[in-house]
């Protein structure tokens, strides 16, 4: 008697699913589409959000699914994460937005022109570098800096938008974390913590604040000295996708052989100076 209770409830379940779906206008899913719970529908669009970070192969699953497919997604920011080296050799590491861009170019693409997170003179280096001049700060951003913010107080780091910091020269070397291939530098990890404090101290609240670091032992260096808690430190990477009213970016590598390592991608510098 269970197991047909067991039976019969798995069937009221599917049932109850179908007409879920059957009803819906719009489906989301990972594109590691379920078939047992999708069965055989077909749609008349497949929208892929994020489609710059995710890799061609694993766009194939859904767009079995549609009689048209739009990929949103930004091919100047970072590429799909994949660990193999052997895969990213083979070109598993593009994305299919990025390969359709490189063949077909303005012909299939419209890019959205108008940004509303940073003020213009954050914008101008990306909108140079990537994007052929053709951004544009919508006016609500456009002169936005810490100062405007409540309760905060004139300084330099809150009157100034944009602050560039050459630490060469002062001995700041990078170094391998102990028992790990991660690199960090603590001398300017000290100076960054400085300017979160002096940010602080101008009465920016921690939350809005975020720290930046391309390499995961940096990061985990800053937050391990991190003069409050809420203030967010992340790497790069683990920071797409977000932002902050302020950032502070630390880029770690400084070397004698001139080594950057992978902040030669400039796509990762992207996304570091767009999040505030």
């Amino acid at each position: 008697e269970a197991r047909q209770l067991k039976i019969e409830a798995r069937q009221f379940e599917r049932r109850a699913v179908n007409h879920v779906l059957d009803s819906a206008d719009v489906i989301c899913s990972t594109t590691s589409i379920d078939d047992d719970v999708l069965g055989e529908r077909e749609f008349d669009w497949v929208v892929i959000d994020e489609a710059c970070q995710c890799t061609e192969s694993a766009c194939w699953v859904p767009l079995q699914r549609g009689d048209r497919v739009l990929l949103a997604g930004d091919h100047c920011q970072l590429p799909p994460t994949v660990i193999s080296k052997e895969a990213a050799r083979e070109g598993y590491a593009r994305s299919m937005l990025e390969r359709l861009v490189d063949n077909y170019g303005d012909s299939i693409t419209r890019q959205l022109e108008v940004q509303y997170r940073m003020h213009d003179s954050i914008m101008r280096f990306s909108s140079g570098q990537f994007y052929r001049d053709t951004l544009v700060a919508h006016e609500s951003v456009r002169g936005h800096r810490l100062i405007d913010l409540p309760q905060v107080a004139s300084a330099p780091l809150t009157d100034e938008p944009l602050t560039f910091i050459d630490t060469a020269g002062a001995d700041y070397d990078e170094e391998l974390e102990p028992d790990g291939l991660s690199r960090r530098n603590p001398s300017e990890g000290r100076l960054v913590l400085t300017k979160v404090s002096q940010l602080l101290a101008a009465g920016v609240p921690a939350a809005d604040i975020a720290v930046i670091a391309p390499y995961a032992a940096q990061v985990r260096w800053l937050r391990e000295h991190a003069p409050d808690r809420a203030v967010e430190i992340d790497t790069v990477d683990g920071f797409q996708g977000r932002e902050k009213e302020a950032v502070v970016i630390s880029l770690v590598r400084s070397n004698r052989e001139g080594e950057i390592g992978f902040l030669a991608d400039t796509r990762r510098m992207n996304v570091a100076l767009t999040r505030a």
